[in-house]
């Protein structure tokens, strides 16, 4: 009988270390760490954008250091940016000890440790474009065209890229990185059967990160912004506060840009877009810029550093908005092409792709 309190005592002492070994080391929100090479005072950003919302932290940096805290409602892409120029680092981010090492001329490449989604998500990606790399090589070598989806390298592509989802997806099934995988995969480039078919792969705790839930509004989206079909009319203010509506433009070509302030994959797009707007745009092709910014500076601020010449309006209630709902925009960057009948012609071209349907179908201005 006497040895029955230090049993107890043993148990509950059992049971503390379980839950300090459970809890203890959890971090409380977010650390970032920057062994960034600037000048004193240079500014770093760092934001995202989470249900319509936007967040920013920042510091600035002392003796080519710089200390950002915070707490994030679960992993999520955070975009990095600085106040000396337009470099940024995207990655995706969690409630960790985070460090960035590099130089503030060459942001995209600095190395970041602590982030264990980011590291799955990074290994996803080099596989993916490795896949890119050989795709295009491959159209090379065979002539075949760019847009062909029925040429042995398109097939090839595709067949090995829905391999390395499913694999990744299996293998990692409860994390953020796997969600995004999907997200970006057949979400970002619209392919509803196979967004279903590797959602249900996805472990319950997988399915309840906010890229597995944009990847379910997908799936059950009935929207079908597609060529051939009417594009919605709408209407928002303009950078001087005056509004702008779609059918204001019907008897010309619209192309029509949905991007943030905290895209970087939209900014990264807009040099192109600008050496197209001044090869093609004129009074009977108009550029119009929607941003999904709910915040006002971050968008003007974005419009001028990016020096974007054409029509910029701004939808503050982002993606959450009706505007977004109506075009079945889940991701950005987006875009489509509009005829002077209002009926939609393309969507989503960018780059390259974009470069070679304008010249195939506009005439260069003079």
């Amino acid at each position: 009988m006497k040895q029955a309190p230090i049993l107890r005592s043993v148990k509950l002492g059992m049971l503390l270390i379980a839950v300090v070994t459970s809890f203890g080391f959890k971090p409380n929100g977010y650390t970032v760490t920057g062994n960034i090479v600037a000048s004193d005072g240079t500014r770093f950003y760092l934001y995202y954008q989470y249900n319509g919302r936007e967040v920013k932290d920042s510091a600035a940096v002392i003796a080519n250091q710089f200390v950002i805290k915070g707490n994030l409602p679960e992993p999520i892409i955070c975009t990095l940016s600085n106040s000396a120029n337009q470099q940024i680092r995207v990655f995706l981010a969690e409630n960790a000890n985070i460090s960035i090492t590099g130089k503030v001329q060459s942001l995209i490449g600095a190395e970041i440790k602590g982030c264990s989604e980011n590291l799955l998500y990074n290994e996803f990606n080099q596989k993916s474009l490795q896949l890119s790399v050989q795709y295009r090589s491959m159209l090379k070598a065979s002539g075949a065209n760019l847009h062909d989806k029925k040429s042995e390298p398109s097939r090839l592509y595709h067949l090995k890229q829905d391999s390395l989802v499913v694999a990744f997806v299996k293998n990692h099934s409860g994390t953020t990185a796997a969600s995004l995988a999907i997200f970006d995969s057949y979400v970002t480039n619209p392919d509803r059967s196979n967004a279903q078919l590797y959602y249900a792969l996805l472990s319950p705790k997988g399915k309840q990160s906010i890229y597995a839930k944009r990847v379910l509004q997908f799936i059950n989206s009935v929207t079908n912004i597609s060529p051939g079909h009417p594009a919605p009319d709408f209407e928002l203010k303009d950078t001087q506060g005056k509004p702008q509506k779609l059918s204001d433009y019907k008897g010309k070509y619209v192309l029509l840009d949905f991007w943030a302030s905290w895209c970087a994959p939209c900014r990264a797009e807009h040099p192109n877009l600008i050496k197209c707007y001044q090869t093609y745009a004129n009074d009977n092709f108009k550029f119009i810029g929607i941003s999904m910014d709910s915040g006002q500076s971050q968008w003007r601020q974005a419009i001028g550093t990016d020096g974007l010449p054409w029509i910029q309006l701004n939808d503050p209630r982002s993606m959450n908005g009706d505007l977004a709902e109506s075009y079945g925009v889940k991701a950005i960057p987006f875009n489509c092409i509009v005829n002077p009948q209002g009926i939609i012609e393309a969507v989503n071209l960018r780059g390259e792709v974009l470069t070679r349907y304008l010249a195939a179908h506009f005439k260069a201005n003079e």
